[in-house]
């Protein structure tokens, strides 16, 4: 009996001594790292880490032209200016905190830290039911990471590399999740489309939003069964490329592997880390902060700012303009890690960020809306829909196998281009729902 009791209490030591090597591995440094630097270096490091820090003197100026009711144009041209720089200094906070990390936790770092911005406007839009503001921001978003970020972050490592090469594994397991959350937007609209003249007036609104609901649902458990996936029962799938070739695994049916700081050599560079922790976490708060007030003011300003100029459609505005500004810290993280090589860190900066957005955020901002009685749902614009469907499509078969170079980032980004084209003379359009205007109050 005491054998039998033996042998559970080892295995159940052998499994925590497992699930602690696992979360070491999550949370050890890819490279080594160099000194910390003190509280004044990491403050000059921030304060000059890009010359678009200088644009941060407009955000006072937005404020100031805010609080006076002047031009809606001024106010929306000053607001978004501030938050392109808030917005570098959110990938540059994150990306000195993911340093201390593995490459996995800091994509989604990167992912998440930079997706703030897009999801404060989408909740300060989402506040004042301006519907289809969230639905083209949080749409535009995934068109930004996926053609143009993904796209400069090809061109920009393939004028240093020849080839780049990531996890393909991880590259597929990304382009199947984004399809799956495509269909759950094809499904209204194709749903839309059938119902509309086969139900009672006022039933299709509640059969959209059940469904919308229900779906949102199951794409937040995908997206927590993704992460346990990622960080737990699969974690060796998304080592960098660079060093998966030397890691070594316990065995077959744990497929865990050693910390990376074993397979790294002692001729590797340490990493130069320019703000320490605690600067790293001031700067995101304060960041944060400022671009919640800045944002607030972009969108109050948007609709003032489209009257007067007619010639600008709305549409082009929320889709391209405002996921372009909001992108800034993805689009400068994966362009500066892929100029160092590290391909899949820009691949889980760009993609992660995508898929964060479309299984967790716009859920997220569906069972929100439920709870503040809003009919958000995930019936969006029909040709925003279709041009997503064939991005997806698009940059599946770019990194399915692996491998890029940089005229796959020149495709991608010229199609990012002709979408913003298409986009340019959009008409204005309100969401029918069985002849009836969609109305939130």
């Amino acid at each position: 009996m005491s054998s039998v009791t033996q042998h559970a209490s080892a295995a159940v030591e052998s499994k925590w001594i497992i699930i602690k090597q696992r979360i070491r591995v999550l949370f050890t440094p890819v490279l080594p790292l160099g000194p910390e630097p003190t509280f004044l270096a990491s403050f000059k490091a921030a304060a000059t880490y890009t010359p678009l820090n200088l644009c941060l003197l407009f955000i006072p100026v937005s404020w100031t032209l805010h609080y006076t009711h002047q031009s809606d144009t001024l106010v929306f041209v000053f607001s978004a200016l501030g938050i392109i720089p808030l917005a570098a200094l959110l990938g540059f906070g994150t990306e000195q905190i993911a340093l201390k990390t593995s490459m996995s936790v800091g994509g989604l770092l990167n992912a998440t830290l930079g997706n703030i911005v897009e999801m404060i406007i989408a909740g300060i839009a989402l506040s004042k039911c301006e519907l289809e503001l969230v639905q083209s921001s949080l749409l535009g978003g995934l068109l930004s990471n996926l053609l143009l970020v993904l796209g400069m972050a090809f061109v920009v490592g393939g004028y240093r590399f020849p080839s780049q090469e990531f996890q393909p594994m991880v590259a597929q397991l990304n382009s199947s999740l984004m399809i799956v959350a495509v269909i759950s937007l094809i499904v209204p609209s194709a749903l839309h489309e059938y119902l509309g003249d086969r139900l009672k007036p006022g039933e299709e609104l509640t059969v959209l939003l059940q469904l919308s609901r229900g779906s949102a649902v199951i794409l937040i458990c995908i997206y927590v069964v993704y992460l346990f996936f990622q960080f737990y029962s699969h974690s060796h799938l998304f080592l960098d490329t660079r060093l998966s070739a030397s890691t070594t695994t316990l065995k077959d049916s744990e497929c865990l592997p050693l910390p990376v700081t074993t397979t790294i050599s002692s001729e590797d560079e340490p990493e130069h880390v320019k703000m320490n922790t605690m600067s790293a976490l001031v700067l995101l708060g304060a960041v944060t902060a400022f671009a919640y007030l800045t944002a607030e003011f972009l969108v109050d300003s948007l609709n003032g700012f489209v009257e007067s100029h007619e010639s600008v459609s709305k549409e082009w505005v929320t889709l391209i303009v405002l996921p372009v500004i909001s992108n800034a810290a993805e689009h400068t993280s994966a362009v500066v890690v892929a100029t160092k090589g590290k391909f899949d860190l820009a691949m889980s900066v760009a993609v992660g960020s995508c898929i964060q957005i479309a299984l967790f955020v716009i859920p997220l901002l569906i069972m929100v809306a439920w709870g503040m009685g809003k009919p958000l749902t995930l019936l969006f614009d029909p040709l925003e829909t279709l041009v997503l469907f064939l991005s997806v499509i698009l940059v599946k078969f770019s990194i399915e196998d692996g491998k890029s170079h940089y005229m796959s980032g020149v495709a991608l980004v010229a199609v990012y281009l002709i979408i913003a084209l298409s986009f340019w003379n959009f008409p204005e359009t309100v969401r029918m729902i069985q002849g009836a205007p969609l109305l939130c109050t």
